[in-house]
C-alpha cells in the first residue's frame, strides 16, 4: 500500500498538470504519389515545377516552373488518393508590359494565391516569389504581372544574399502578417544554420534549420490554424542523401525576440531519394500536396504527393 501511495503521489501531478513537452504534435501521413507526365501544353513542356497553389473557387491547381511558366491542372481526389491531375493551361509569365520575363528575371520559385476562397469567380491573383532578381510579384492566373510587392530590408538588397540561387524560394499569404517569405539559405553574415522569415509588414521570425548540411527553405504554407508548414531540403553531394523535411512553426511559441521552436513532422531521407520536393499547398480539410522538380532530366520525374496533416485542436 505504501508503494502504491508513493507511485500515486509521483504520477498525480503529471495527470492533473500534463507536461507541455508531452503535447501531441500535428500528425502528418503520406497518402499517395503520382508522376505528372512531361506533356506539352500550348507549346510548353511540363517540367521543373517549383511552386504549387490551390484555387478553391475555380477548382484549379496552379504550378510555376523555375523557367518563368505557369500551369493550370484539373485535380481529382478520392479516398486520400490522387485520381487525376490533368493539365488544362500553360503560358509564359509576362511583365507589366506584356512581354515574357527575360533571362535572369524569370526564375519563379514560390507560389500562393489571393482571393481564391472567397466564393467569387474571376478575382484570383497569383503571388510569385523569384530568384535571380529577388522579388515578389502579383500576377493574373493567366500569367500577366499586376504589381510588385514591396519587400522589407534587408531582403530587398540583392547583395545581402549568399548567391543568386539561394534567394526567395518561398512565399505564403498570411491573414494577419501579409506576405511571408524567406531566403533559401540565411543571408550573408547570419548563422548558416538559422533561418529567418520576413513579412512585408515588418515582422521577423527565426528558427534553427533542420540538422542536415545545407538545409534550405524550399516552401512555406499557411495552415488553417494560422501557423506555418515549412518545407526544407538539404543536399550536400552525390555521396550524401537528399533530406526533405516538413516542419511545423507555431507563432504562439515564438519569443518576443522572434526566436521560434519548430516541430519536425516528417523527414524523407535516402541515398535513393531523388524526388526533389520544392512546392506545397493546402487543398482542403486535412489534405495537402507537394511537388518535386525534375530538373528537366529524363531520368527524373515530377512527383505529386498527397499527404494529410491533422492539427491539434
Amino acid at each position: 500500500m505504501k508503494w502504491f501511495v508513493l507511485v500515486l503521489l509521483v504520477l498525480l501531478p503529471t495527470v492533473l498538470f500534463p507536461l507541455e513537452g508531452l503535447a501531441v504534435p500535428p500528425q502528418l501521413e503520406i497518402r499517395d504519389t503520382v508522376a505528372i507526365p512531361p506533356l506539352t501544353v500550348n507549346g510548353i513542356r511540363i517540367s521543373e515545377l517549383s511552386g504549387l497553389a490551390w484555387d478553391q473557387d475555380e477548382q484549379l491547381l496552379y504550378a510555376v516552373s523555375d523557367k518563368g511558366r505557369i500551369f493550370h491542372f484539373r485535380l481529382a481526389l478520392a479516398d486520400n488518393r490522387i485520381k487525376a491531375v490533368d493539365p488544362v493551361y500553360a503560358a509564359n509569365l509576362l511583365d507589366l508590359d506584356g512581354r515574357p520575363l527575360g533571362k535572369g528575371k524569370r526564375d519563379s520559385e514560390g507560389l500562393d494565391v489571393l482571393n481564391a476562397a472567397n466564393g467569387r469567380h474571376g478575382d484570383t491573383q497569383l503571388v510569385i516569389s523569384f530568384e535571380g532578381m529577388p522579388r515578389i510579384v502579383r500576377f493574373t492566373p493567366q500569367g500577366k504581372a499586376i504589381a510588385q510587392v514591396t519587400l522589407p530590408a534587408p531582403i530587398n538588397n540583392r547583395q545581402a544574399y549568399r548567391n543568386g540561387n539561394k534567394e526567395l524560394e518561398s512565399v505564403t499569404v498570411h491573414p494577419r502578417y501579409g506576405f511571408i517569405t524567406a531566403p533559401e539559405l540565411p543571408l550573408k553574415g547570419q548563422p548558416v544554420n538559422r533561418h529567418t522569415l520576413y513579412s512585408n509588414k515588418g515582422r521577423r521570425w527565426s528558427f534553427d534549420a533542420y540538422p542536415a548540411e545545407n538545409s534550405g527553405i524550399s516552401d512555406l504554407a499557411t495552415l488553417p490554424d494560422g501557423n506555418l508548414l515549412v518545407l526544407e531540403r538539404a543536399w550536400s553531394g552525390i555521396f550524401n542523401p537528399l533530406v526533405v523535411s516538413l516542419r511545423y512553426l507555431d507563432f504562439s511559441q515564438c519569443s518576443k525576440a522572434g526566436m521560434c521552436p519548430v516541430k519536425d513532422l516528417k523527414t524523407l531521407s535516402s541515398l535513393f531519394l531523388v524526388d526533389n520536393y520544392e512546392g506545397l499547398t493546402h487543398i482542403q480539410g486535412n489534405q495537402y500536396l507537394m511537388v518535386s522538380d525534375d530538373n528537366n532530366e529524363e531520368l527524373l520525374r515530377t512527383a505529386l504527393t498527397l499527404f494529410t496533416l491533422d492539427l491539434v485542436k
